[in-house]
């Protein structure tokens, strides 16, 4: 399953978008492991995952976001470092997002 997975994250990486564009894209990551929760319902993995999948990333010509993976930032922080993400990408970036944590819902959608 790792090695697929990193088979698949190199061909998408990459995967040129248009036949025509032959300018090299620039790679941009932004990863996140949340591994301690304030209702003890941790996750050992989470922060190891978000590890590997940052050098997984540089590997194969990613930049990321703060040159490492955000580890256990609490909701202000996290909203903040989105926000600069989401500001310094630019049109025809290659961008992946990578969380590792616990899903929450916030509301209802029928």
């Amino acid at each position: 399953m790792y090695i697929y997975f990193r088979l698949k994250l190199f061909y998408m990486a990459t995967e040129v978008t248009s036949k025509s564009e032959n300018r090299p894209r620039r790679k941009v990551a932004l990863v996140i492991g949340i591994s301690k929760y304030e209702d003890g319902q941790d996750l050992p993995n989470a922060e190891n995952d978000a590890q590997s999948i940052v050098s997984a990333l540089k590997n194969i010509g990613f930049l990321i976001h703060t040159d490492k993976a955000i580890i256990d930032a609490k909701r202000k922080s996290l909203k903040d470092v989105i926000d600069a993400f989401r500001s310094s990408i630019k049109e025809g970036d290659m961008v992946v997002f990578f969380f590792a944590g616990h899903g929450k819902q916030w509301e209802v959608y029928k």
